[in-house]
């Protein structure tokens, strides 16, 4: 070997060693500034629903705790999968998040050939509540209990119009799955978002809501009356009203909360947990939870993966039973 090529191969080491070290060096530096520059929420659902009033409660106090503001942007489309796809193809870098309903993150990657896949496309952040899911009708409406609702929809095929704000998620498959065992007797109407839906419900385009959480103002204020809970526990606000575990022996929750993408560094994964737990002690959070009968609770990043996998496996029996299992698990 020539002294030429000798000297070629020691810088080329000396060259790769620097370049590594640079990027060790780097990289722990960037995670401790983070974050410099705002911090943008894809939301999933248009302004004005649950999940779009959730993340703007959240906003400002988790800009508090990060001391750079949080922006709200909302990617409807695809039936969530839009967002989602966003969230999962963004860089790493904490600077762009999502929030997700579990429901339809899991339902959609079931039942369509999405860009995602909801165990290795995201890291989680956190939990920060439960939807308050239920099957709601107008005050003014004929049915008082759910017995009553099956009784005449049983009788009168294809006249209850069915609202839903997603095709796949945890309050429109437990709906589309007792609509089967019925011999599919209601009619299924699609919204792109709550607001839409609720204005169909109030001017009688639709006879009842399958709605995640903003249709229970409804409910608070008299205008609707919520006979079905599309939940395994009661919700607090109506105990009294059945639950799908309670009436078909199946569990159904679904989870409010954040994600980034996979491959986030550790240090910036840890501050935006914190932050997005500091937030949920914040008045104006806990305000839109109660208005919207919705439980905050918080589970961990770790806790969270583990609530994805067992939601993949409850949700899959569904799907599979409705015919719209697309995947192979």
């Amino acid at each position: 070997m020539t002294t030429a090529n000798v000297s070629r191969i020691k810088i080329c080491y000396l060259v790769s060693v620097s370049l590594l070290l640079v990027f060790f060096l780097v990289l722990p530096v960037a995670s401790q500034e983070f974050p410099t520059r705002p911090v943008k929420i894809i939301v999933p659902y248009p302004p004005g629903g649950v999940t779009d009033l959730i993340s703007r409660a959240m906003a400002d106090p988790m800009a508090k705790v990060l001391g750079q503001p949080v922006v709200i942007e909302n990617k409807p489309g695809g039936g969530t999968s839009l967002a989602y796809s966003l969230v999962a193809n963004s860089k790493p870098d904490g600077y762009t998040i999502g929030h997700f309903a579990m429901g339809t993150l899991v339902g959609n990657y079931l039942a369509y050939d999405v860009s995602y896949n909801p165990l290795k496309s995201f890291s989680y952040i956190g939990e920060v509540g439960i939807y308050a899911m239920s099957i709601i009708v107008k005050a003014d409406a004929p049915w008082k209990t759910w017995d009553e609702f099956i009784n005449y929809s049983k009788k009168h095929p294809n006249e209850i119009r069915m609202g839903f704000t997603n095709p796949v998620s945890t309050n429109s498959i437990p709906t589309k799955w007792i609509n089967k065992q019925l011999g599919n007797v209601w009619k299924e109407v699609s919204f792109n978002g709550e607001p839409p839906c609720v204005t169909a419900l109030l001017g009688g385009h639709i006879e009842a809501f399958a709605g995640g959480g903003a249709h229970n103002i409804l409910v608070k204020d008299g205008r609707a009356r919520a006979l079905l809970a599309l939940t395994t526990d009661p919700i607090p606000d109506y105990p009294s009203v059945p639950t799908f575990k309670q009436l078909y022996g199946k569990d159904v929750v679904n989870i409010a909360g954040y994600m980034a993408p996979t491959g986030i560094p550790a240090p910036i994964l840890s501050k935006l947990e914190k932050a997005t737990f500091e937030a949920t002690k914040a008045k104006e959070f806990l305000t839109v939870m109660e208005k919207m009968s919705m439980n905050p609770g918080w589970r961990n990043s770790q806790e969270l993966t583990k609530e994805a996998q067992s939601l993949l496996i409850s949700l899959q029996e569904l799907v599979k039973d409705l015919g719209m299992l697309k995947k192979k698990q």
